[in-house]
């Protein structure tokens, strides 16, 4: 199996720099380019809460950090960015099929076993319906 293209869901979690990390080993060893994605949940606009423009600020200057820290350790790797609003599952999903990813690399979060029953996380929704492998860092 060849992984040309690896996807990063970036949320700013201690998780999602651990996958980072994995997903960094594996780009060296096989050569290939990755994508972080932050997705701003559509929940997130609320009539008391930070403006869609002001959460894209924010998702920008993540990413524009994290993509610092990339350059200053890993100066051969391909390294892309996007950003997307919506169902954060889902957009993964989307990007994956869209653009064609070998392998998505994701944080898991540790959900009490009462709201991941509930509500499930995105990594479970990610593992369950992406048509490529996912590989889950704790």
């Amino acid at each position: 199996m060849k992984i040309t293209r690896i996807l990063v869901p970036i949320d700013g979690s201690e998780c999602a720099y651990h996958a980072l990390d994995w997903a960094l080993d594996i780009a060296e060893k096989y050569d290939s380019e990755i994508e972080l994605l932050t997705v701003i949940p559509t929940v997130a606009f609320t009539l008391v809460g930070p403006t869609e423009e002001e959460l894209l600020e924010r998702a920008e200057k993540l990413l524009e950090e994290t993509l610092d820290i990339i350059k200053k350790e890993k100066l051969k790797l391909k390294v892309t960015t996007k950003i997307l609003v919506g169902r954060p599952a889902e957009k993964i999903i989307e990007t994956c099929i869209d653009e064609g990813f070998d392998l998505i690399v994701i944080g898991g979060r540790g959900l009490g076993r009462i709201k991941e029953f509930f509500l499930g996380s995105v990594s479970d929704r990610v593992a369950d319906a992406a048509p490529c492998p996912v590989v889950i860092i704790k």
